[in-house]
Parts: C-alpha cells; sequence; structure tokens
C-alpha cells in the first residue's frame, strides 16, 4: 500500500508538471485564432486608415501567425465601441482604437466606462493639428485672424467635429492662449467641416495634416498654422502658431488598447508584434503620406501617457464647460 501510495503521489506530481508545460506550451501560441479590431468610428476617417493600413502589413508581413479582423462600430463618439470593449474583459482577441475621444468621451459622460476597463497595449505616432482657410479668405495668417477675433469677439467660425473632439479642443486653446472669442460650429465629420471650408461658409477649420495636405496641394486652402513647438519636417514653409504668438500647442495620439485583464503573455506578444511593425516599409510610408510623427510607446509608457493626459484634458474640459466643476 505504501508503494503504491508512493507510486500515486509520483504520478500525480508528473501529471501536474506535465499539464503545467501543456498550458504554458498553449498560452504561447496565442494568437490561436483572428484578432478583432474595433474602429471606434466610421469608414474612411483617421483612425480606419490607421487600423486599416496596420491590419494589412502585419498580415503581409507575417508579423503575427493570425490576421488582424478590422469591424467599425462609430456612434456615441466612440463610446459604443469603447463599451463594446470593456465588455470583453480579460480577452485578449480585442482591441480598439485610442485616440483623443478615447479619454475626453469617458470624462464627458457619454460612456459609462473608462481608463480602469483597459489595457493599454501600444501607441504608434502622433498627429499634429493645423489651421487651414479658404485660399480665398482675407486671412493670410494666423495672427491677422486672431486680430480680428480680438477685435470682432465671436465673428470669426471655426468648423470642426463634435464638442469634445480634438477640433474643438484646439480651437480652445487658440482661444485661450490669444485672449479670443470665436465661434465653434459643429458638423457631422470632417468631410461636412471641409465642404463648408470651401463653400465660404465659415472662416477657418482645424484638421488632422492627412486631411490638410491634401487640400493645400490642390490649392484650396491655405494653412496657417500648425499646433506644434517646431516645423513639421515634411511641411517646413509652414509656420507654427507659437511663432506667431499664439502659444497653442496640440497632438492627437494614435493608440489601441485592449479590455482589462488580459493574460501578460498576451500582452507581451501584441507589444513585440507592434514593435516589429513600426519598422515596417508600410508604417513609414503610412506616417509619411498622413504627415504623422512616428512615436512608439510600449503598454507601460502608453499607460503613463493616458494617464498623464487623462487629466489634462479634465481640466480643458471643465475650462470649456463640457464636464460638471466640482
Amino acid at each position: 500500500m505504501k508503494r503504491f501510495g508512493k507510486l500515486s503521489l509520483l504520478f500525480a506530481v508528473a501529471f501536474c508538471i506535465a499539464l503545467g508545460a501543456a498550458n504554458a506550451i498553449a498560452a504561447s501560441k496565442y494568437p490561436e485564432k483572428p484578432i478583432t479590431v474595433i474602429i471606434h468610428a466610421g469608414a474612411g476617417g483617421g483612425s480606419d486608415i490607421f487600423a486599416r493600413t496596420m491590419a494589412a502589413a502585419i498580415e503581409k508581413e507575417r508579423i503575427l501567425p493570425q490576421p488582424l479582423v478590422v469591424e467599425n462600430k462609430p456612434g456615441g463618439s466612440g463610446g459604443i465601441a469603447f463599451a463594446y470593449v470593456a465588455g470583453k474583459k480579460k480577452d485578449p482577441y480585442f482591441l480598439v482604437t485610442a485616440v483623443t475621444s478615447f479619454l475626453t468621451t469617458p470624462l464627458m459622460g457619454l460612456t459609462p466606462v473608462g481608463l480602469k476597463d483597459f489595457t493599454p497595449v501600444a501607441n504608434f505616432a502622433f498627429d499634429e493639428y493645423m489651421l487651414m482657410v479658404n485660399t480665398k479668405s482675407k486671412f493670410k495668417t494666423a495672427k491677422e485672424a486672431i486680430d480680428f477675433a480680438r477685435a470682432n469677439p465671436k465673428k470669426v467660425t471655426v468648423g470642426g467635429t463634435q464638442l469634445g473632439s480634438s477640433d474643438s479642443i484646439c480651437t480652445y486653446l487658440i482661444e485661450k492662449a490669444a485672449g479670443v472669442q470665436l465661434n465653434y460650429v459643429v458638423f457631422n465629420g470632417g468631410g461636412e467641416v471641409n465642404a463648408a471650408l470651401l463653400g465660404g461658409h465659415i472662416d477657418m477649420a482645424v484638421a488632422n495634416p492627412g486631411e490638410a495636405l491634401e487640400l493645400y496641394k490642390s490649392g484650396k486652402v491655405r494653412i496657417l498654422g500648425v499646433f506644434q513647438e517646431k516645423r513639421l519636417v515634411g511641411a517646413p514653409d509652414i509656420p507654427t502658431l507659437k511663432e506667431q504668438g499664439i502659444n497653442a500647442i496640440y497632438v492627437q495620439n494614435r493608440g489601441l488598447c485592449a479590455p482589462a485583464g488580459i493574460p501578460a503573455d498576451a500582452l507581451k506578444t501584441l507589444e513585440e508584434a507592434f514593435l516589429k511593425y513600426t519598422k515596417t516599409e508600410a508604417f513609414k510610408k503610412y506616417c509619411k503620406d498622413n504627415m504623422l510623427t512616428e512615436a512608439y510607446m510600449d503598454s507601460a509608457a502608453f499607460g503613463k501617457f493616458l494617464e498623464e493626459w487623462n487629466g489634462k484634458y479634465a481640466v480643458i474640459l471643465k475650462d470649456m464647460n463640457l464636464i460638471k466643476k466640482k
């Protein structure tokens, strides 16, 4: 009996070791099925282009053994997509695009989820925003526009998307830096903003480089300045707002987050894959074509960035009267 008991014990130990090894092997096989990337906005926008470019490159370069499947879930200023992915807690097979609205939408109470419901995975790049006017505009420089606005409060119209968006925040930063009052006009999307600007229905518009530069190259708009410390390498002829006396600095990040509580090995696999993607020609071309600045951050660094900007946006949105002051 004693010998049988010892044999049973040894068998049990061996079984547990084998089971543990099997689990380790299974864990290392992540991903074993396609990973769904949820885009918080509609097709054709900046986040959509970002995600689809990445998915195509990762599949072509065989960076992961399984493809990234891109799915759009627009609505609620991103709130629908954020709540959907947050509801997949611990599931590493779901990711969501994370830009400005990833922070501002929860802060404004438009979705019940927030930073605590996600795992930051990686940041890839920054969008440097631009202020533009129709080429027929009387404003030749940002300083001219601001001088006019200072003498004529609320008379200069600026087009953009919903309140709390990057467009509206950039407009607020100009108002605060220059001590002026602008008239912000809300449109449903960037396409409508551009149409209104080209049609002469608004005086100015805020846009990311991808949108602004195409119109600029075609001679339809004049870019008055960029919301940066220094001129963009790809557009050295365009001045910054700061050098025109308007200290308005802003960038929008482009990143990905997963639901809270995903396995550590899965997170590591994703970090390594996305870092490898940023070394590809496809990513370099994407950044160049859309005038983005490369800014890769791993999970830890991206998490700190999100926490920092969550605090900054809370202050800005309170000042904009978009969230209640306590």
